[in-house]
């Protein structure tokens, strides 16, 4: 079978995989014909998917009635679904698999994620709404007052992932990321920056927005305004080469007054100084770059990126931590995960030095 097909049917099973096992017993699935639709795949990818499904004993097959949900042995473990916004990000990647390993250290958990497209959310939530999963953990980027009340009166535990949801009696994960952006704007004028661009290198999100809003408000208390410069990215596909053509362009018909820049992650930040070091730029010296996140190739760009991180891991056993505490009858209540800045590079030191001053 060729290698491409493989894959289509090892992504396809995983999906479908982790919506069956969330429906209740004896659901009947959509038809064939339904379900080619829905998934837009090839009919003998859909075809392979489907056997290998009933010979892991995932579904069942009727003649003449149709398909059918099968019981799972594993049931009397609590069901976890995690749903998050489908964006090729690294930031959201960790966290999935961070997320992935902690649960699965846990027998009396079967966790599975679901991605949605970000223009689809509603019709995802929707389908929540017949879920049998035993907890929900929402990472939503933008949801209906109505769909969220419809989710409440589901009866299922809810957490909030991230969300900027702060209602009385909520379980509540927060990943601050209102101080990432007032950590990059401290950083900055700590190194004694005065003419300071937020540069808007991400889709205008409720994440974005509240790193936006936290370094936004910091500039603000010390009495200064910031360069807005807005890429005007719309999806979160290659922000690094949409933000990277964007300031090329960018570069050529504006004139540089402002000596350092904050870029909404990492990934786009690194294309921010491509773009910047082909324009004849130099990074620090000319202008310096505070990233968000704190991925890898951060620290292995030329220069290397200051950056705001959190820890994937701790926020997972964190998380986890106040799922247990939840099925044990407790609350979760709000926890957070503080980021932390990492100085490397990216960043020059305006202030005079005083090496030497009696």
């Amino acid at each position: 079978m060729p290698k491409d097909i493989e894959f289509s049917i090892d992504r396809l099973y995983r999906e479908m995989r982790g919506r069956i096992e969330l429906l209740p017993p004896e659901r009947r699935l959509p038809s064939y014909r339904a379900l080619l639709a829905s998934h837009r795949c090839s009919r003998q990818t859909l075809t392979r998917t489907l056997q290998r499904l009933e010979e892991d004993g995932v579904i069942r097959t009727e003649k003449r009635r149709g398909m059918f949900a099968t019981p799972d042995p594993r049931r009397r473990a609590r069901r976890i679904l995690f749903l998050r916004v489908d964006w090729c990000c690294e930031h959201a990647e960790q966290i999935s698999g961070a997320l992935d390993r902690e649960f699965s250290r846990r027998r009396n958990y079967h966790y599975t994620e679901l991605r949605y497209p970000p223009e689809k959310i509603a019709a995802f939530l929707e389908d929540l709404e017949e879920t049998a999963a035993d907890l929900l953990i929402l990472w939503l980027e933008e949801v209906e007052p109505l769909r969220l009340l419809k989710l409440f009166q589901q009866n299922i535990p809810l957490v909030f992932f991230d969300c900027g949801i702060m209602l009385a009696n909520c379980s509540i994960f927060d990943l601050e990321e209102e101080q990432i952006g007032m950590l990059a704007a401290k950083h900055l004028i700590d190194c004694g920056h005065r003419e300071i661009a937020l540069m808007i290198t991400e889709p205008k999100g409720l994440t974005c927005r509240k790193r936006m809003n936290g370094f936004l408000d910091y500039l603000h208390v010390n009495g200064l305004k910031p360069h807005m410069i807005d890429c005007e990215i719309q999806h979160g596909e290659s922000s690094s080469g949409m933000a990277h053509d964007f300031f090329l362009s960018y570069l050529e018909r504006n004139r540089v007054d402002f000596t350092a820049g904050f870029a909404m992650s990492d990934d786009s930040a690194l294309g921010v100084i491509k773009a910047l070091q082909e324009s004849g730029f130099r990074v620090p010296e000319d202008v310096s770059i505070v990233g968000g996140n704190g991925i890898t190739i951060g620290e292995r760009s030329d220069p290397p990126l200051t950056t705001v991180i959190f820890d994937p891991a701790e926020a997972a056993r964190e998380l986890a931590a106040g799922v247990d505490e939840l099925f044990a009858g407790g609350s979760f209540g709000i926890r957070r995960i503080p980021p932390r800045l990492v100085s490397r590079g990216t960043v020059r030191n305006l202030t005079p030095s005083t090496k030497g001053v009696e």
